[in-house]
């Protein structure tokens, strides 16, 4: 198993299975470009991994505005426990977004050795749906 762990920058992607029109979405910056206006469904599904440490969260940012937050949080009262969490996480929202806008996921967390899961499954996926005009 592989992962990603940079909370400096947008989580970038290796493929991309479906994307239509091409171009829309830049796999080494992580950026999803809206071609038309309307209300996206936007959505970021994750493996996530908290190892020796307490939350882990996917934002979700808008122009560089954060617009939205996963987080998944462990109980941290309890000094004999291994605080090692393993969860999926998803970031589902509508929001009104116009030619231009820039979309993407980052990472944030609290530990040492926290980061998203990335294998030969699939286990990131990120969508950018048009559901209708504005």
């Amino acid at each position: 198993m592989s992962g990603y762990s940079d909370e400096s920058a947008p989580v970038s992607y290796t493929a991309c299975d479906v994307e239509k029109p091409s171009g829309l979405v830049d796999l080494d910056s992580g950026k999803f470009t809206v071609q038309k206006d309307g209300v996206y469904r936007l959505t970021f599904t994750a493996r996530m991994s908290a190892m020796n440490g307490q939350i882990i969260r996917a934002d979700m940012f808008v122009n560089d505005v954060l617009v939205g937050r996963s987080s998944a949080n462990l109980d941290t009262s309890d000094s004999t426990t291994i605080l090692d969490l393993e969860t999926t996480n998803t970031l589902d929202m509508n929001y009104e977004l116009k030619a231009g806008d820039e979309v993407y996921a980052m990472l944030n967390y609290v530990g040492t050795m926290s980061l998203i899961q990335s294998s030969m499954n699939y286990q990131i996926f990120f969508t950018g749906e048009r559901i209708r005009a504005l």
